[in-house]
């Protein structure tokens, strides 16, 4: 064979391996699928909950989304997301729907528990239920689904004395005031104009959960802020004392609030 005949040969056969190499290594075009109808209703319920005030609150542009009547959200009582074990836990609550409901005296779905929240702790109005936020808060909740529910609590144990809301003057004064302020009436982020919630929650007054809400009764309020105020505390080990925890439940269901109206 002649040489020239040979490199030609060895030339061509180099180019076709090159641009087969090429080929094999050519750059893919990246396609983004779009987001599943699932994990959006799921994004929005997870706002839903942690930013109730920025999506549905009183103070939103758009008034047909002003469904909660105050600026508080989901997460100041559920706390963490719902995720807290000692904080009103939603995990797993979805499987607990329809079930009887003491309050109502029937059997109630779980559409119907989130409105009793929304007219009663957010004093708002009822969300429709083939609406995209009951959507969102459904399919967040079914996130929770497959962690072990947690019954709710029992009552607190009765305390050493009646409770004495002048003595839990002192308790709010000395422990809670610290982040609620004196006046019960919390640290807002930004002017009372914005959608932007709270640092620390209101306990009372015009922008807080009405009297109808959960936390407006001894047997929720007690164990709550005992077990979880002043955040941090280990429900183990709390920083007040029973009594504590009774009497400063009994100054707060004294303060001003909104009054509960059936929608």
């Amino acid at each position: 064979m002649k040489l020239t005949t040979f490199s030609a040969g060895f030339f061509a056969l180099c180019l076709a391996v090159g641009l087969g190499v090429l080929a094999t290594h050519r750059p893919v075009a990246v396609t983004s699928e779009p987001q599943s109808k699932q994990q959006t209703e799921l994004d929005y319920g997870s706002r839903l909950v942690s930013e109730t005030f920025a999506v549905i609150g009183p103070n939103v542009s758009d008034p047909a989304m002003r469904f909660a009547g105050n600026n508080l959200a989901c997460t100041n009582c559920h706390l963490d997301g719902g995720t807290n074990r000692a904080g009103l836990p939603l995990l797993g609550v979805v499987g607990t729907y329809p079930k009887y409901s003491a309050r109502s005296d029937r059997t109630i779905t779980l559409p119907e528990r989130i409105n009793e929240c929304m007219t009663r702790s957010m004093n708002g109005r009822p969300l429709p239920e083939t609406s995209r936020e009951m959507a969102g808060f459904l399919a967040y909740l079914q996130s929770l689904a497959d962690r072990p529910h947690i019954e709710p609590s029992a009552p607190a144990a009765s305390p050493p004395e009646p409770a004495d809301a002048a003595r839990g003057a002192q308790v709010h004064a000395r422990v809670c005031a610290a982040c609620h302020q004196a006046d019960g009436l919390g640290v807002r982020i930004g002017s009372a104009t914005e959608a932007r919630g709270y640092r620390f929650p209101p306990l009372w007054g015009p922008d807080s959960f009405n009297d109808g809400a959960g936390m407006d009764r001894f047997d929720r309020a007690v164990g709550f802020i005992r077990s979880n105020m002043p955040r941090g505390v280990d429900p183990a080990n709390p920083l007040l004392t029973l009594q504590e925890a009774w009497d400063v439940a009994a100054y707060l269901i004294a303060q001003p609030r909104p009054h509960y109206r059936p929608r």
